[in-house]
């Protein structure tokens, strides 16, 4: 499973937008809850890896806050729900996870 950021210019400045968790299909059990280290700076995440990859947008209600401050969930199988069990790429707004995870809006933007 690869844990990276998809960055683009944002108010004259390189940051990073979304989240992306790119895992193969083996990789998620989308009966579970999927839980992520989440720690800054992420590797980067270009636009020519997103490929042909089928890929799904995590949703705000989607995401659950652990008790561990540095780790989020993702509910998958909600997401499993919406659209299915094919998908390689979970994109998450950077904004959605600074919320959930209690932290300073705009702390994953210096990368």
């Amino acid at each position: 499973m690869r844990i990276a950021a998809f960055c683009d210019f944002y108010s004259d400045a390189f940051r990073p937008l979304k989240l992306i968790i790119l895992a193969s299909s083996n990789e998620l059990d989308w009966s579970q809850t999927l839980y992520v280290p989440i720690a800054s700076p992420f590797e980067p995440f270009e636009t020519e890896d997103f490929g042909d990859l089928l890929a799904v947008s995590v949703l705000m209600e989607d995401l659950i806050r652990s008790t561990d401050a540095n780790v989020m969930g993702i509910n998958l199988p909600q997401i499993a729900q919406r659209h299915g069990t094919e998908a390689g790429l979970l994109i998450i707004e950077m904004d959605d996870v600074e919320e959930v995870l209690g932290l300073e809006r705009g702390i994953f933007r210096r990368i």
